[in-house]
């Protein structure tokens, strides 16, 4: 196949200074007293006070009176990482206050009963005894079944964090959410499920001790939830920005060191033992995608289990399902991409669409998601796959590219055949009928080749400033490091170097030889993963213009630079 040209944008800043001043310059980090603490001590004391969510202190008094009343509670969580550790925080937290609160658990499957709050969940959780449902990362927007637990007499009270449409709210007895339509908005809203969790478990401990004097089982389980938040919100691709910075910076730092067993399992199954450091891309590589997998391939629930656990034994058991789960859904993602890339290859209609969709009986709806983000990044435009199902209808998910709101797309021109879906700009998950996939994808394409047609759609490429090879060294980046930790809203520091001979030809390496390695002039080794098929464009002595990510690697007990190529073009220099 061609390979899909990016856009390479850089921000227009001040180009002069280190590398950091370059960096800080280009992405206008706030630089009055908060913004600097946030950046050089993301200490807990910055994060907003709880009662500063809206709705935090309504949701927690009305779960305190349960508790404490020994009414059964049921928090109802999600299938995803965010939700499992949203789940277990409050669960944790309410049986630190009360070691026989009469509270459980309910994940909905995500085969049988899809995302969200439903009626048939609603009335199990009803006849088993329980007065009072507390939803995590999700129920702002079920408006039906809302209407159904007050018909149960179910006192239903909401934690969310997912856009609401004006006029769909869901009807509870109270709901915590950081920006609900014509509602004060919380000081930072963009929080993922396990953060807004934590904020209603800090005001619940607040209220259980009577006051800001909280006592220090409280504390201790409070302390201990704050590397469960780093996951969710790593998890669920939240800007790390703001409190965000603080969850996932306190969150990192302390959890190799807190008492929670699933953690530690999870950590020592991942070989993330202890004394080294975690990062970001530890959490988003190793642990989430083994929280996800149960949730995608069995039930969601064995992974709550993991960490609420105090069971040692019993944690690492369950890690051990997970991961063979996970292993299974690497395998099945391998599989299925590769059937759609030759599906696409072998079709010019398929590979020349405005998006790419596909449906297939043999693929599982859990994994087709990560599959389709694949597809999009490797044909630069959005893709849509979906697994036929036996009951004559295709559920799957999407992915989108920027310049193009794929579920604005959806709503716009296939609302008619969607039985059920939802997302954002960037993706979606969805269900139609069997018999539509060829109208759907029909519509789909002319909608998001129009959309793509003025130029501004596409894949992007972007760098923070210019560097030379020679300033790629230890003593350069070292500085860098302050700026951690590294996700969405606050990438790795990327680099545009500019006209630059490799010093010798390329070498591919990997198991299947599909990574291309090569060094610059100085020394720097630059990794280029998956990317044998763009090899050519590296050739000794040729100038080339490249984007790098660097790092500083340990091989061999020995320091070196090693710069992640994120794309290469031939030499634009005059």
């Amino acid at each position: 196949m061609t390979a899909i040209e990016s856009r390479w944008l850089g921000a227009e800043k001040d180009q002069s200074g280190s590398l950091l001043d370059r960096v800080m310059a280009a992405r206008e980090y706030p630089m009055d007293p908060r913004g600097r603490e946030l950046l050089n001590a993301p200490r807990a004391n910055l994060l907003h006070q709880a009662r500063t969510l809206p709705g935090a202190t309504a949701v927690a008094e009305r779960l305190e009176s349960a508790v404490r009343a020994g009414r059964r509670v049921a928090i109802y969580g999600d299938y995803d990482a965010d939700g499992i550790t949203a789940t277990a925080i409050l669960w944790r937290v309410i049986k630190a206050a009360r070691a026989d609160a009469n509270v459980c658990f309910y994940v909905p499957d995500r085969i049988d009963e899809g995302y969200g709050l439903n009626d048939t969940a609603l009335e199990t959780l009803a006849a088993d005894g329980v007065k009072t449902v507390v939803t995590v990362d999700c129920g702002a927007s079920a408006v039906g079944p809302s209407r159904r637990a007050r018909e149960l007499g179910l006192e239903l009270l909401i934690t969310d964090h997912h856009h609401v449409d004006p006029g769909c709210a869901a009807e509870a007895m109270a709901t915590a959410h950081p920006a609900l339509p014509g509602r004060e908005t919380a000081p930072f809203v963009d929080l993922c499920g396990a953060a807004v969790s934590f904020k209603v478990a800090s005001e619940f401990a607040r209220l259980w001790c009577c006051g800001e004097n909280v006592a220090a089982v409280l504390k201790d389980a409070l302390m201990a939830c704050i590397p469960l938040v780093a996951v969710g919100s790593i998890a669920d691709v939240v800007p790390l920005v703001d409190e965000n910075r603080v969850f996932v910076a306190r969150g990192l730092a302390t959890i190799q060191s807190v008492e929670v067993a699933g953690l530690r399992a999870l950590l020592d199954d991942a070989e993330l033992e202890k004394g080294r450091r975690v990062d970001a891309s530890d959490v988003g590589f190793r642990l989430g995608p083994r929280l996800n997998a149960v949730g995608r391939l069995g039930h969601a629930k064995e992974a709550v289990e993991l960490l609420i656990t105090d069971d040692p034994a019993r944690a690492r058991t369950i890690v051990k399902t997970l991961a063979g789960l996970n292993e299974q859904r690497r395998e099945m993602d391998r599989a299925y991409f590769e059937q759609a890339c030759a599906r696409i290859d072998a079709d010019p209609a398929i590979a020349d669409a405005g998006a790419i969709v596909l449906a297939d009986e043999r693929w599982h709806e859990g994994v087709v998601g990560i599959v389709a983000a694949k597809i999009s990044e490797r044909h630069g435009k959005p893709a849509i796959l979906m697994a036929l199902r036996g009951d004559g209808t295709a559920k799957g998910s999407g992915r989108s590219i920027e310049g193009i709101d794929i579920l604005a797309a959806v709503k716009r021109v296939a609302s008619d055949l969607m039985i059920r879906g939802g997302g954002h700009a960037y993706a979606l998950g969805l269900t139609v009928r069997a018999e539509d996939v060829p109208e759907f994808a029909r519509r789909m394409s002319a909608e998001c080749a129009a959309l793509a047609s003025g130029g501004a759609a596409g894949p992007v490429r972007r760098y923070d400033a210019e560097a030379e090879p020679a300033e790629m060294t230890a003593t350069e980046l070292k500085p860098l490091e302050i700026l951690r930790p590294f996700g969405r809203g606050n990438p790795e520091p990327a680099f545009l170097i500019r006209n630059v001979r490799p010093v010798a030809a390329p070498t591919l390496f990997g198991s299947a030889k599909n990574h291309v390695e090569f060094f610059l002039p100085g020394g720097s080794r630059c990794i280029w993963w998956s990317a044998v098929d763009r090899s050519s464009v590296v050739r000794q002595g040729v100038p080339i213009d490249l984007i790098v990510k660097p790092s500083i690697e340990v091989y061999r007990g020995v320091r070196r630079v090693q710069l992640v190529v994120q794309d290469i073009r031939a030499s634009q220099a005059q």
